[in-house]
């Protein structure tokens, strides 16, 4: 057995499983609006989150994560931890094609699965795929560094 996995085959595993690119589409869609509800029920209960699709509410939104996170309390907002990652990612998503032009929502098939599909971000030959979201966000940024805002800008410089 190897030692180190295949990244692109252990990436793949959670991918949702499709008929065709519409049934994808579709389930992509939904869960884009099933997140952003969640994201705006927060926003009631966190003064300082403004789910107005701002660039500047990315930070704040990626502040409250390293908050609920360092107190494990993402329950406060009836979510598991990889749910509020979801929704990390979908925000992102919408902030950037609110407010880029060209910039849209894509769903692409698996390169090594034709039945399995992700959903990202475009702006020209630039993508960002966020199938699930910032999995492990904190694991991978341990330390608040405007990730999210980050990427926006990428999308904001790119022609």
């Amino acid at each position: 057995m190897n030692m180190y996995p295949d990244i692109a085959t252990s990436y793949g595993a959670d991918l949702i499983v499709c008929e065709n690119q519409f049934e994808a589409s579709y389930y992509y869609h939904e869960m884009r609006g099933q997140c952003l509800q969640k994201l705006k029920e927060i926003s009631k209960l966190v003064d300082e989150f403004e789910f107005d699709f701002s660039p500047d509410s990315l930070k704040i939104i990626e502040l409250l994560y390293y908050d609920v996170e360092d107190q494990q309390s993402f329950s406060f907002f009836n979510l598991t931890k990889e749910e509020f990652e979801r929704c990390l990612g979908i925000y992102l998503g919408e902030v950037v094609v609110r407010n880029i032009e060209k910039a849209r929502w894509v769903v692409r098939e698996y390169s090594l699965d034709s039945s399995k599909f992700l959903m990202g971000i475009e702006k020209g030959k630039f993508a960002l795929m966020l199938p699930y979201g910032y999995r492990e966000h904190k694991e991978r940024y341990p330390h608040f560094r405007f990730t999210l805002y980050r990427d926006f800008l990428q999308f904001k410089n790119r022609n």
